[in-house]
């Protein structure tokens, strides 16, 4: 796994913190220049079947015969807590729609539409002593009533400590979406709308960087929702 760095303007932020501290930084600054990744609904379509491959490669499901329809998009980061100290053997889930906007779940597929076979739907990954994780998966497709988004949860166990959700910058959606303009502060909303930019000059794959960073709330409310069938 390829190391992730402080997002750019976090770290002109710790930067500047630097400079006006004499180079020392305490532990109470650098969780101030920290945002706490804010909550978000779970939404209805949590898969109700969880699929047999569960990686966090969700482009090509094992003994597939054809890699998933869409814009291959890599991202990753950091598990924080809110003082900067990595946060490892914790469970990242993501799940989103494909390139169709069809969720993997019985009621997720859009009036018309299909979901894409290849599209694994739903992949998780444990966060390794660095905190580090990683997922290969493609940009969502427009669900409607919504923007271009990803539902992230993160779990120690059985217990959920955060649900969020992650946006594209530049999007045009963006500005309307009521979820994401009722998500937690102006500061806490920004952090979760990040830039994905092309891999190199010529590939047409996308990567973007984002850290999740954790409150000191131990367990978060479970959500009103049937355990998914295991496969």
């Amino acid at each position: 796994m390829h190391p992730f760095h402080i997002r750019l303007d976090r770290r002109r932020l710790l930067g500047s913190l630097l400079l006006t501290t004499g180079g020392y930084l305490t532990n109470d600054l650098y969780a101030e220049a920290l945002v706490l990744t804010p909550r978000s609904t779970e939404g209805p379509y949590y898969p109700d079947h969880l699929p047999l491959d569960q990686d966090n490669d969700l482009t090509l499901i094992t003994g597939g015969q054809a890699p998933a329809g869409g814009v291959v998009t890599e991202f990753g980061g950091r598990l924080l807590m809110a003082d900067g100290s990595p946060v490892g053997d914790r469970t990242i889930e993501l799940w989103q729609a494909d390139v169709n906007g069809c969720y993997l779940h019985s009621k997720g597929v859009q009036k018309g539409k299909q979901r894409d076979p290849a599209f694994q739907g739903f992949g998780k990954i444990v966060t390794n002593a660095k905190g580090e994780y990683r997922f290969r998966t493609i940009r969502p497709g427009l669900y409607t009533g919504r923007t271009i988004h990803w539902h992230i949860a993160v779990n120690d166990g059985a217990k959920r400590l955060l649900t969020t959700q992650l946006y594209i910058a530049g999007v045009e959606q963006n500005d309307k979406d009521g979820i994401l303009q009722r998500t937690g502060t102006p500061e806490q909303r920004l952090s979760v709308i990040r830039e994905f930019k092309p891999k190199s000059a010529d590939s047409e794959e996308l990567l973007g960087t984002w850290d999740i960073v954790l409150g000191e709330t131990p367990q978060e409310p479970a959500e009103d929702r049937a355990a998914p069938r295991r496969p």
